[in-house]
């Protein structure tokens, strides 16, 4: 199973360029892996609800439209099932782009497989809806002879949207693949003139736990992004956590930015966590604001749930505690 990742991982990086994506990023990516893959649903242990708020380019005005830089919020909640050997989740975005905005909604729910070897396998699959909206009212038509100079108001479209996803663990490795936008929805804004489809996007994300010392666990992670398998992008990601309480670290995304974050349990019953990540952005900083930023919170309810052991004994770790 660990060669087949390694040649999907192969298969990824020789696709092309990088492309840019039509869905959210993150740089807390690593926190937040139910928005990539479904098979993630139940593996918190637990019932959590995280919130990020991310603002792309901090203070940037745009010159082009009045909507400024890009901002994305994100809810999602994660549980394991009672009713079978698996969990269920949800996400809801936001995403602000501009004169355009799209909401995501979606449901997720896994299933999970005891493997020979101390090992383990989720299956999942997420159905929801993709809703694109564009406010005309911002756009700024350089040709007055242009057919948008007509349009004003807002236009928006709902539209199906369906993913699915499988993820390996062994001892403290894991390895996902999944693809979000299966049957890759379309949306014409009431014109063909800026007709757009949502392409299919697919991910792979893979991370190893290393204790350092009783206290200190150091976990790389890494997530692979393609659009189509016609071009690809990359985060690398860098976490140290200490005595399960305070954790740190470092990314980079490929052709951007560099990162840093951390993040700390602030209640007495550490049940609610407060992580912040910067953005320095590292290309074409010329015409952007020089950071992104991003905060995150994270509530651990009580588990009235039975815990899910998968591959092996319970480690607590950035991933999979919150």
């Amino acid at each position: 199973m660990i060669k087949a990742l390694r040649l999907l991982v192969v298969l990824f990086l020789i696709q092309g360029s990088l492309n840019a994506q039509q869905d959210a990023q993150f740089t807390q990516f690593m926190f937040n892996p139910l928005y990539y893959n479904p098979s993630f649903a139940g593996l918190s242990n637990g019932n959590t609800l995280t919130a990020i708020h991310r603002s792309q380019w901090f203070g940037y005005d745009g010159t082009i439209n009045s909507a400024g830089a890009p901002v994305t919020q994100m809810i999602s909640y994660n549980t394991s099932s009672q009713f079978w050997n698996g969990g269920l989740g949800f996400h809801v975005v936001n995403d602000n782009i501009g004169p355009s905005s799209n909401l995501e909604f979606q449901v997720s729910g896994s299933y999970f497989v005891d493997l020979p070897g101390d090992a383990s396998l989720s299956i999942g699959l997420k159905a929801g809806f993709f809703s694109s909206r564009i406010n005309f009212d911002e756009l700024r038509v350089v040709d007055p002879s242009d057919n948008l100079v007509n349009f004003s108001g807002t236009e928006s479209q709902l539209r199906p949207d369906l993913g699915a996803g499988i993820l390996y663990r062994k001892g403290n490795f894991f390895g996902g693949l999944s693809a979000n936008h299966v049957i890759q929805p379309e949306f014409d804004f009431g014109t063909s003139q800026i007709s757009n489809q949502l392409f299919r996007h697919y991910y792979f994300n893979a991370g190893y736990d290393y204790p350092l010392t009783a206290q200190i666990t150091l976990t790389p992670t890494v997530l692979i992004k393609s659009v189509g398998f016609d071009s690809y992008s990359w985060d690398l990601g860098v976490v140290a956590k200490y005595n399960d309480q305070f954790w740190g670290g470092f990314a980079y995304r490929q052709s951007e930015s560099a990162s840093l974050m951390a993040g700390y349990k602030i209640l007495k019953d550490q049940s609610l966590t407060l992580a912040y990540a910067v953005d320095l952005v590292l290309s074409d900083a010329a015409s952007k604001e020089p950071t992104s930023q991003e905060v995150m919170l994270i509530y651990n309810f009580n588990k009235k749930n039975r815990p899910r052991n998968l591959g092996k004994n319970i480690i607590r770790t950035p991933r999979y505690r919150y």
